[in-house]
């Protein structure tokens, strides 16, 4: 089920982010902006149709899910059969174990799965953008409007001309440059963790 969900394309997403999850949640951001509207991101008026930055947060967050989760359980099974029973043998529950053995060799896999499914949430395009529509820049993540790079690039080409042309690609670069940092990011925390567990 994990892999299927894995295989779903971004844009199957984004239907079912703009049909049925934004509306089901909807009422949920009203009661946010009447009860934490004295949080800049909380503040309203709620978007009567549920289709905010945040909705789209949740379906980036389901879509990368399966990907993090898929790779993660086959870095798990790479774990050395030694390493599992020698915990076992010793007298480790299965929890011990796993927290003893397991996880410390699974940690670079799982640091690079998430970094991963991050890289294709940053650069979605048509899921947020069936999900988003155009409006002004807000702090709220419930009102109407904000909009990613990716999906503004992708609405506003085609029509764009002249400074609206420098503009889209000079946002392209900022994502670029985005993208780029958090891959340098993981890049350096894996291999500060190899080094720290080399050490050990």
């Amino acid at each position: 089920m994990v892999d299927l969900l894995a295989a779903i394309p971004s844009v199957v997403y984004g239907a079912w982010g703009a049909a049925f999850l934004a509306k089901e949640i909807s009422p949920a951001y009203n009661w946010l902006a009447n009860n934490m509207g004295w949080l800049p991101i909380f503040q309203g008026p709620a978007s009567a149709t549920g289709k905010t930055i945040l909705t789209a947060g949740i379906v980036l967050a389901v879509m990368i899910l399966p990907i993090i989760t898929s790779l993660t359980r086959e870095i798990f099974l790479q774990t050395p059969k030694l390493h599992e029973e020698a915990s076992l043998a010793l007298g480790a529950t299965r929890w011990e174990m796993i927290k003893m053995a397991v996880l410390p060799f699974a940690r670079p896999g799982i640091i690079s799965a998430v970094m991963l499914g991050l890289g294709r949430a940053l650069g979605e395009t048509m899921a947020v953008a069936l999900v988003l529509s155009s409006g002004a820049l807000t702090a709220s993540l419930i009102q109407t409007g904000n909009q990613t790079i990716a999906a503004e690039i992708a609405l506003n080409f085609p029509e764009a001309s002249g400074i609206q042309v420098s503009t889209l690609i000079a946002a392209g670069l900022v994502l670029f440059v985005i993208t780029l940092g958090v891959n340098m990011i993981a890049r350096w925390i894996i291999t500060r963790h190899k080094e720290f567990s080399g050490a050990n």
